[in-house]
């Protein structure tokens, strides 16, 4: 039983809902009282203004709970909460510590250091490395929606960490969307296994398993005589003979560490001219071989002799015998059982997806390897702008392309004159809607030159990816990186720490309890300059990318008891 010790308060004043409010005819008499002057006028209102509050509070609670067919109790709501049991009331609530500074002063609170956004627009190519928020991304699909200026990106990492597996992936989302990709020079190969599992084509290259003739026009020169528009033909009959001098003096630069003299690019012009002329027996569809154009200007005639500014055979003879030399080169030894062939195996652009496995290439010989990867992406190029002809002319429906140019260090690595090769052909992407993929392992590969101009423009594929993936690396070349986009200090910190391997210990002997490397699968999406927070995501596989074991690059060592998948 409970007393009450002031009667007279109970009086002036009743509960209702929980709520302690004033009777009538109090509630009439302090208005009475709010009318005059005075301290006691003063008070009468503050009591009127703490009686409209708790009037307030009544109607809420009799809202709350009305017409919901329950019979319970309220709790009485106070300043720290519901008070009674199960209200949560807090005895002490803290003050939240407040700071006022620059943006330079209070470093790491602002900007933030960690981007969380993450839209659903691509790819799914892993989690959210903080939040655990599922992160998409590939360039076409970015590019599309206006999150990047161009379907560029370029992974960046050490080996071992994922590299490829995360281009697996894009590629796998391509394919589901519809685009062609083009795996032009798989050196390992990273993408043979996924593209036959998405029923793509897969082209071998290599001593004894196929043969591809850079004077083959391919795609781009068959759809020639389709097209019904003289204006059309033209141009890409234009681009069909640029694109063969391009590769031929390519190929004669590797061969000869330098570059090709301007006189030995007119001579190539005209003895492919001479090689398609009338009853020649040349034509696009039985293009001639690097023996037939060398054939054509070790004979020369008045038409070659004009071109090359000469009188007479014995000083044309003179002036030609290096590039002789050169194409002699080409068609014999390591480069003409590659070169000096019939294509074994043209593209075939129906396919969801193509590889052009060259992994059967010696790795020592750089040369012969870089040289094929050039002559693939010019052909995997070419393939595309002959789509793109045929969409334009209303032959068949608009395509999008994803091309993959992985371990691009392998081509720059030959020397600076490869740089202008390379650049000619990545600058093209957006024009062909062609979404490009670039893979290296450090950004020392891209400066790598003695010529400041040659570094500049290399350092410029880089530059242009506007979306740039960062895995795991070391502090030396997260500075590197700073240099070209911009990340902050903890993100630096991030970054470094997914390369520091765990110590090792007795546990790593016992295969079932074997752990991956921390930092395997993490990478940072960056797609801008500034110093802005980027993604930092984790990939994981699928279960059916498990099931299939497209991501075990380690099937070399399993008799040796190294756990598959592993990738790079």
């Amino acid at each position: 039983m409970t007393t009450n010790k002031n009667p007279r308060r109970s009086a002036r004043t009743e509960t209702v809902a929980g709520v302690r409010v004033l009777t009538a005819s109090a509630r009439a008499a302090t208005e009475a009282a709010a009318a005059r002057p005075g301290v006691r006028g003063w008070r009468a209102r503050a009591a009127i203004s703490s009686d409209d509050h708790r009037r307030a509070s009544v109607a809420r609670r009799t809202d709350t709970g009305a017409g919901d067919g329950f019979d319970r109790s309220t709790a009485e709501l106070t300043d720290r909460g519901y008070r009674g049991p199960g209200g949560g009331r807090a005895s002490v609530v803290p003050a939240t510590p407040e700071w006022r500074a620059t943006t330079a002063q209070v470093v790491g609170l602002w900007p933030f250091a960690v981007g969380a956004s993450a839209p659903t627009v691509g790819t799914p190519v892993g989690s959210h490395y903080i939040t655990g928020a599922p992160v998409h991304f590939d360039p076409m699909s970015w590019f599309l929606k206006g999150f990047i200026t161009a379907p560029i990106a370029f992974v960046l990492a050490l080996n071992g960490f994922g590299k490829s597996s995360l281009i697996r992936r894009m590629v796998t989302g391509a394919v589901a969307a519809g685009e062609t990709v083009l795996c032009m020079g798989d050196t390992k190969p990273d993408y043979r296994d996924l593209v036959q599992r998405l029923g793509g084509q897969v082209v071998d290259v290599g001593y004894g398993h196929g043969t591809v003739n850079p004077l083959d026009v391919g795609a781009l020169g068959a759809i020639v005589e389709r097209l019904t528009d003289p204006d059309q033909r033209r141009q890409v009959t234009a681009r069909v003979e640029a694109g063969q001098i391009n590769v031929v003096a390519g190929l004669i630069e590797l061969v000869r560490g330098s570059r090709v003299a301007d006189y030995e690019e007119v001579l190539i012009a005209a003895g492919l001219r001479e090689l398609y002329g009338l009853d020649s027996g040349f034509s696009y569809e039985q293009p001639p071989l690097l023996q037939d154009l060398l054939d054509v200007i070790s004979t020369g005639g008045d038409r070659l002799r004009r071109f090359a500014e000469e009188d007479d055979t014995i000083t044309y003879r003179a002036s030609t015998k290096t590039l002789r030399r050169s194409l002699r080169a080409l068609v014999e030894g390591p480069f003409g059982a590659i070169f000096n062939g019939p294509t074994s195996t043209r593209l075939n652009l129906d396919s969801s997806a193509v590889c052009v496995d060259v992994s059967r290439i010696p790795e020592g010989d750089t040369k012969l390897l870089a040289a094929v990867l050039m002559v693939c992406w010019s052909e995997g190029f070419g393939a595309v702008a002959a789509a793109h002809a045929l969409s334009d002319a209303g032959l068949q429906s608009p395509r999008t392309f994803e091309v993959v140019m992985d371990e691009i260090w392998r081509v720059l690595g030959v020397g600076e004159f490869m740089v202008d090769r390379v650049d000619a052909l990545t600058r093209l992407n957006r024009t062909l809607g062609t979404g490009l993929i670039m893979c290296s392992h450090t950004i020392k590969d891209l400066a790598a030159f003695d010529s400041p101009a040659a570094q500049a423009k290399a350092l410029g594929f880089f530059e242009r990816a506007r979306a740039k993936i960062i895995g795991p690396v070391g502090p030396e070349e997260i500075n590197r990186l700073r240099t070209a986009v911009g990340i902050t200090d903890t993100e630096k910190l991030l970054v470094t720490s997914w390369a520091a391997p765990r110590p090792p210990t007795d546990d790593d002997l016992d295969p079932s309890r074997r752990e991956t490397p921390p930092g395997t699968g993490c990478f940072l999406l960056k797609t801008g300059e500034a110093a802005e927070p980027g993604i930092p995501f984790r990939m994981e596989f699928t279960a059916s990318e498990r099931k299939t074991d497209i991501h075990n690059t380690n099937r070399r060592f399993q008799n040796l008891g190294v756990s598959g998948g592993a990738a790079q």
